[in-house]
C-alpha cells in the first residue's frame, strides 16, 4: 500500500458480542447491587432486577451468535433467513443437534429445566400481564416489605406459583428481586453455557470465543494491519 494519507482513518469493521455486552453489564450491577451500601435501599432492587433481565437476555445474544457460527454449511442460510421464527429455547435445543447429530438437552434435567423457567421470567417481563399478584407486609401506615411466599397466611390461599418460579425460586413481585436470586440467576446461566460447551464439543469456550470480538481492518482499500502507525500520531503536528 502506498504511504498513508495522515487525514484519512484506518477503519475497522466488528459485529457486536451481544452475549458479552450484556453479561458483563449484568455482572457490573449485580456487583454493585451487593455492595454494603446498597443494603435497604430500593436502587439495589432496581439494580438486582435489571441485572437479572441482562443475563437473560445474554442467553439470546450467545444463541443467535452461536447459529451463525456453527451451523453447518448446507444448513446455516436456511436457519438464519427464519431466525426470528424460531423462539429462543428452540435455537438452544436445535444447535447441538444439528452441529453434533447425537446429543441434545435433557429437558427433563438441569440446567434445562432452570434454564426454561429463565426463560419464562424474560417472557413475563417482556410481556407484563395485568393480573400479577404481590403481597406486602405493612412496617409503618406508608412503608411495606414485600412477604415471602412462605410467610403468607395460607388461610388466605396463595399457591406457591402464583407468587414465585418455581425451580429458581425467584420472585414474581419485580419489588421482591434480591441479589441472592441474582446469584442463583447467574449460577444458571453459567451452566447452560458450560453444557452448551460440552453439546458443541467445546466450540463455546475453545480460544474464548464466548467473548470476543473479530475486527476486521475495511478502509483504506488494500490496507494492511502493518499500515497501521505504532505511535498515536501528535496532534497539531505539521
Amino acid at each position: 500500500m502506498s504511504e498513508q494519507n495522515p487525514k484519512q482513518p484506518f477503519i475497522f469493521r466488528s459485529f457486536v458480542n451481544s452475549f458479552h455486552y450484556l453479561y458483563q453489564d449484568a455482572e457490573y450491577l449485580h456487583q454493585t447491587a451487593k455492595k454494603p451500601e446498597m443494603a435497604d435501599t430500593f436502587e439495589r432492587v432496581r439494580l438486582c432486577r435489571t441485572a437479572l433481565l441482562l443475563y437473560i437476555f445474554s442467553l439470546e445474544g450467545l444463541i443467535n451468535r452461536a447459529m451463525d457460527h456453527f451451523l453447518p454449511r448446507h444448513l446455516h442460510d436456511y436457519f438464519l433467513e427464519r431466525e426470528e421464527k424460531f423462539g429462543i429455547e428452540d435455537k438452544w435445543l436445535l444447535l447441538p443437534l444439528l452441529v453434533s447429530e447425537k446429543e441434545a438437552f435433557d429437558k427433563s434435567r438441569y440446567p434445562w429445566s432452570h434454564f426454561a423457567e429463565l426463560i419464562g421470567v424474560r417472557n413475563d417481563f417482556v410481556h407484563p400481564k395485568h393480573d400479577r399478584p404481590a403481597y406486602y407486609r405493612a412496617i409503618t401506615s406508608n412503608r411495606w416489605e414485600p412477604l415471602p411466599w412462605n410467610e403468607i397466611p395460607k388461610d388466605l390461599g396463595v399457591k406457591e406459583a402464583d407468587v414465585v418460579y418455581r425451580q429458581t425460586q425467584i420472585p414474581k413481585d419485580p419489588y421482591a428481586i434480591r441479589p441472592e436470586h441474582i446469584d442463583r440467576a447467574k449460577k444458571i446461566v453459567d451452566d447452560a453455557i458450560a453444557e452448551l460447551d460440552r453439546l458443541l464439543g467445546g466450540k463455546i469456550f475453545k480460544k474464548d470465543w464466548l467473548r470476543s470480538d473479530e475486527m476486521t481492518l475495511i478502509y483504506p482499500p488494500n490496507a494492511k494491519l502493518s499500515d497501521l502507525p505504532s505511535k498515536v500520531p501528535k496532534q497539531g503536528a505539521g
